[in-house]
């Protein structure tokens, strides 16, 4: 917080601490008088007023060295606390992101005496919303498929047998298709061998007659 007079005319500076690039915002100076008697004589005292007060003028600066002026004004004294008066104006952020400062200064005509510049910082940030080329990720596609190998819609080797897997059969008997197929061989060899038995029997008769002749 600068001040002039002694201590009497005080400034301060609001300002919001991040915007949008390109986005309009306000900055506000307040000017305080905390001074309870002005000389009759000061070249700054206001007058045609009801009651003593400093004429002072406010200077606010922008992002991009805009100047925004108002006043001379009258900050009066007031019985109890301080008088103030507050200069609001609106600046455009720049499109460009960064911290920028902007500042006020509160001049007194009269006398030429100023507080001095009081400062703030302003932070433009956005996030770039520009679409991505479809081409560069068609691009990236291709890309991937070249890397990985042959297109997905390509059978591979393992297919086959993770379809026998994936039978019914070898879901039902929980054992894989190979083994079903080993199974069903032993079970046909022994459905030969039970259909051959009766002929067989009957040799071994046939050939029992002819070794008792």
């Amino acid at each position: 917080m600068t001040q002039a007079k002694g201590g009497n005319i005080t400034l301060e500076l609001d300002a919001p601490q991040s915007v949008d690039p390109g986005q309009g915002f306000e900055v506000t100076a307040k000017v305080h008088n905390g001074g309870l008697y002005i000389n009759p004589w000061e070249p700054d005292r206001c007058t045609g007023e009801a009651s003593a007060g400093y004429m002072v003028r406010v200077d606010l600066e922008g992002p991009m060295g805009e100047t925004r002026s108002q006043g001379p004004m009258c900050v009066r004294v007031t019985n109890v606390g301080t008088g103030t008066e507050e200069v609001t104006k609106t600046f455009s952020a720049p499109e460009s992101s960064g911290e920028y400062e902007v500042s006020a200064n509160a001049v007194l005509p009269g006398s030429g005496s100023e507080t001095g510049e009081e400062t703030a910082y302003v932070v433009v940030s956005g996030e770039d919303t520009a679409e991505p080329d479809p081409d560069d990720s068609d691009d990236e596609d291709d890309d991937s498929d070249d890397n990985n190998g042959p297109p997905s819609w390509l059978p591979t080797p393992d297919d086959s047998d993770d379809d026998d897997d994936d039978s019914p059969a070898a879901q039902f008997f929980g054992v894989d298709m190979g083994r079903i197929k080993l199974y069903g061989g032993l079970l046909a060899l022994l459905l030969a061998l039970w259909a051959l038995s009766p002929y067989a029997s009957l040799a071994a008769a046939g050939a029992d007659a002819l070794g008792g002749r």
